[in-house]
């Protein structure tokens, strides 16, 4: 965990905050164990890791479909409140498949995965303490952005 402190001035008045942020991201070349080993170290939780496995069955023939021609490597790990949260090695491309599949109809609104760079992780709760973004989507673009809290 990385402790920042940012100091703003505006006019006579310096206001310090301190931001408490994940540590550094994974190494998307570590694989899906890279992923579950940096979520041990950021959040004190990632077991179970399994990799591989029917990904249709995990995400759904839609998903599958956009998704998996972009997908390197995935596993999932149990991490509550997930029984299985998906860890996905992501090739470049997903987004651009993404708004594709939005504009033909295939899909609607964002993928439901939170994004580091090159991997992806299923979820939402908890996951903006990790400094991950959300890739939201119109049919004339896509771009990555940071998760509001709750």
């Amino acid at each position: 965990m990385r402790v920042l402190l940012a100091l703003f001035v505006a006019g006579s008045v310096a206001v310090a905050i301190v931001v408490v942020r994940a540590g550094s991201a994974p190494d998307p070349a570590r694989g899906v164990d890279g992923i579950a080993a940096w979520l041990n170290q950021v959040s004190g939780g990632c077991t179970d890791v399994r990799k591989g496995g029917d990904f249709t069955a995990f995400a759904g023939p839609v998903r599958a479909k956009v998704y998996e021609p972009f997908i390197a490597e995935w596993g999932t790990c149990t991490k509550p409140p997930y029984e299985q949260l998906g860890l996905l090695v992501l090739r470049p491309g997903l987004d651009e498949a993404w708004r594709k599949a939005l504009v033909s109809g295939e899909v609607r609104g964002d993928p439901d995965l939170v994004f580091g760079d090159g991997f992806a992780i299923t979820g939402s709760t908890g996951m903006e303490h990790l400094g991950l973004k959300r890739l939201e989507c119109t049919p004339a673009a896509c771009s990555l952005t940071e998760i509001k809290h709750h």
